[in-house]
């Protein structure tokens, strides 16, 4: 009698240990799930519209959309109905671009390879992003194969209808801030894992010191760009301008403006 009712009692917290097993586990996964929608919803990647950013400095006005890398299509669309309504309003668009500025494409080929060396992954290999179960073109994006939504890499200044015969390109081509890098604090070297590894495959190669990279993100990435932008806004002859710049350079660029000119205030 002892030994079965031991039995029972032992099958008995078996099926309690089970089902507090189970319950556990479908809570990590609805939990997980619901903090990664949280953590994708945070990077504005789902957002329908643009926050815009108002600042006004006597008869002078800037208008600052900050723009996403990845982001929903009618998020895109929108941005675009903005633009087009903005300039026939005369505001004049500083746009963000650090294309090379470079004389052939063997000196392109070298400041990619010092590029990817220094930030870990071949920048703009982030591509369309079509179907929900495809996260293959994403660059180190898991967390989107499950939105639902189709998300896409943010088009060319063209889709957004942006006059090129008066835009300014109000940012620093990436030859120059690795040369104003490199100038600082050293050569990029480059060992014979990256020349012998493609642009266009993983890079697994020997990464520079964190504390480099940390150091361009920073200080040339965020930093060096917001200066540049809010000079040249600060010293630019047009009343009206419509910025399209990273939204996380929003902040850095207001800083520095104001450094410049107190005057400017935020416009709600």
């Amino acid at each position: 009698m002892i030994i079965v009712r031991v039995v029972a009692s032992f099958k008995f917290v078996v099926i309690i240990s089970m089902r507090y097993y189970f319950f556990f586990i479908t809570f990590l996964f609805l939990f997980s799930s619901c903090a990664e929608s949280l953590v994708v919803q945070s990077t504005g990647v789902l957002q329908n519209a643009a926050r815009v950013h108002h600042l006004k400095n006597g008869d002078r006005e800037i208008i600052y959309i900050p723009m996403r890398h990845l982001g929903k299509r009618n998020y895109y669309d929108y941005i675009q109905r903005k633009v087009d309504s903005l300039q026939q309003e005369g505001f004049i668009v500083f746009y963000e671009s650090i294309a090379y500025q470079v004389d052939s494409a063997q000196q392109r080929d070298l400041y990619d390879r010092k590029f990817r060396k220094l930030v870990g992954h071949t920048v703009g290999s982030t591509k369309t992003y079509e179907k929900t179960s495809d996260t293959t073109k994403v660059l180190m994006a898991p967390i989107y194969k499950n939105l639902g939504s189709r998300i896409i890499a943010q088009p060319e200044y063209s889709f957004f209808k942006v006059d090129y015969n008066t835009a300014v390109v109000a940012d620093i081509p990436k030859n120059v801030l690795l040369d104003e890098f490199e100038y600082t604090y050293g050569d990029i070297v480059l060992e014979p894992c990256d020349w012998n590894t493609p642009l266009n495959e993983p890079y697994g190669c020997k990464a520079i010191k964190g504390k480099l990279k940390g150091i361009f993100d920073r200080d040339f990435i965020m930093k060096r760009r917001e200066e540049n932008l809010a000079a040249l806004v600060a010293d630019a002859g047009q009343k009206k301008i419509l910025i399209m710049f990273g939204a996380a350079h929003y902040k850095g660029f207001r800083k520095h403006l104001q450094e410049r000119d107190l005057n400017w205030k935020i416009v709600k």
